[in-house]
């Protein structure tokens, strides 16, 4: 039996099984659980709050950005469209003016050809040459007959630029206005730009001789009046482009330099020719390869079309700058917001132990009011204490003194300083009782003094209660002999009373006087 009874107590007390707690400790550790998960949850919302006011910064920064973005791309979309209307409208004006002044010219051709001199007309179409570098008749050969430049009669079409295989280059002023130049020049980008010309032909059959024909070369002066008065930029472009051949007739700005002049099946051509209302392009320019913003519009009733462009990065130059200080802004919101919700993360998850230090701080406040009202009820009970005793020791006709339990004088009455006879003054509180004997013992009081310190041993072992005595016998000032006994206090201390030797209790009845005295 005792062996399975073993068993089962080993059984009882198994290292596995559940220690059981008491209610108010189960319910400390519940409460504790249910802080905790508030607090994990407060730092959950706290964090999502975040992150979304975060996403909310940047995705309206991004909004805004794109606002901005397409703002400026309108703006300078609508600024370059119009130019390349009225650069489409004003060559369409001048071909027209050409064309009806080679109309008037064969009609008087036709008239009379054997009277008709191209000289004596030149005089009064003063606009006609404004635009036009060659006025010409030429035969069934294309070889010329006549011709306002008396140098190209006799040669073919053309002959007249055979020189300029590449196109003449001119420069252009800030007021449009230009003159032409066999040399390479490069005009000032702020003010103006440079323009290439090719050879273009307005050409009309005349009726005799047959397989005549008249014709005038086209210069555009409308090009370099839009590019100069434009202000496209250092990156500018002004171009009017045959759409039949898709070659480039006219170009102005730093694409005249080196252009590219077939365009045919390049992205920026086919999307021309795609849309003959006229539109937007944007990318990298053939001509010259640099990325732009090109406006484009078909010239009526020509193969041409004019094309208006700007520098894309130079245009959307004000958008990047703003974006930039955008998302600077938004970067410093988001660090404020990051930084006050680590601020708030951190008061809720130390919110458990601010509050145990916060109770534990009233607690320690409220100890230390309370110690420091028991610590006033108890100097004022000393003070009455001290009172009492000293109307006591003055009531009383023998010398008497107090010394606490480290043997040192704290209270005295006048009848024990006028016994122990010592200068004034000599009597101070805090003195140990080792000094106020060794000043009686060096005034005689107990004596000849001779070896000081072993009679100041002496007399203090003579005064403890432990001694058996509790009492010494002293010379008074006077001579009469006086009798100095000790009484023992609870806390250690000491009464010293000075008296008459005859009032002074017999050596045997000592025993009786042995016992503490309560003060």
């Amino acid at each position: 039996m005792s062996l399975f009874g073993s068993r089962s107590g080993q059984r009882r007390r198994r290292p596995g099984s559940a220690i059981r707690r008491s209610p108010e400790e189960l319910l400390h550790n519940r409460r504790r659980r249910r802080v905790g998960n508030a607090q994990v949850l407060a730092c959950g919302a706290v964090a999502i709050i975040c992150i979304a006011l975060i996403a909310l910064i940047w995705i309206n920064t991004e909004r805004a950005i794109r606002d901005q973005t397409d703002d400026v791309r309108g703006r300078t979309e609508a600024a370059i469209t119009a130019q390349a209307v009225t650069l489409a409208a004003q060559v369409q004006n001048e071909m027209q003016m050409v064309d009806q002044s080679l109309s008037v010219l064969q009609a008087a051709w036709e008239d009379n050809p054997d009277t008709f001199s191209l000289a004596n007309w030149r005089k009064t179409m003063p606009a006609l040459t404004d635009v036009s570098d060659d006025l010409f008749v030429a035969d069934d050969k294309h070889v010329i007959v006549q011709d306002i430049n008396p140098a190209a009669v006799g040669q073919g079409i053309g002959s007249a630029y055979a020189t300029f295989a590449n196109g003449s280059l001119e420069p252009i002023q800030g007021n449009g206005a230009h003159g032409r130049d066999n040399a390479m020049v490069v005009g000032e980008l702020g003010s103006g730009g440079v323009v290439r010309q090719y050879l273009m032909y307005l050409v009309r059959p005349l009726g005799k001789p047959r397989g005549w024909i008249m014709g005038a070369s086209y210069r555009s002066s409308a090009l370099g009046a839009v590019f100069a008065s434009a202000g496209l930029g250092q990156g500018g472009l002004a171009a009017l482009i045959d759409t039949h051949r898709g070659g480039v007739q006219v170009v102005a700005g730093t694409a005249a330099l080196r252009p590219r002049l077939d365009l045919d099946r390049t992205p920026m051509y086919t999307a021309m020719l795609d849309r003959p209302g006229g539109g937007i392009w944007i990318g990298r320019t053939p001509i010259d390869g640099v990325d732009r913003i090109v406006a484009f519009r078909r010239v009526p009733d020509r193969d041409l079309i004019a094309a208006v462009g700007v520098e894309r990065d130079q245009a959307m130059a004000p958008a990047e700058t703003w974006a930039a200080a955008a998302r600077v802004l938004a970067a410093i919101a988001s660090l404020l917001v990051l930084a006050i919700g680590a601020t708030v993360l951190w008061e809720v998850w130390h919110w458990r132990s601010t509050r145990r230090r916060n109770r534990a701080l009233a607690q320690a406040e409220a100890l230390v009011a309370a110690m420091q009202g028991d610590l006033a009820a108890m100097r004022a009970r000393a003070a009455v204490e001290a009172a009492q005793t000293q109307v006591m020791l003055r009531g009383v006709s023998e010398g008497v003194a107090v010394l606490n339990g480290e043997l040192r004088l704290v209270a005295w009455n006048a009848h024990f300083a006028a016994l122990s006879a010592l200068p004034e003054g000599a009597l101070r509180e805090g003195m140990l009782l080792d000094e106020l004997l060794r000043q009686q013992v060096l005034a005689g009081r107990f004596g000849p003094p001779e070896d000081g310190d072993a009679q100041v041993a002496r007399l203090v072992g003579a005064l403890r209660p432990e001694s058996g005595r509790g009492q010494v016998a002293e010379t008074g000032p006077d001579g009469t002999s006086l009798s100095l006994r000790a009484e023992a206090m609870p806390d250690g201390g000491l009464v010293l009373i000075l008296g008459r030797a005859d009032a002074a209790p017999a050596a045997d009845e000592a025993p009786a006087a042995a016992d503490p005295v309560e003060w």
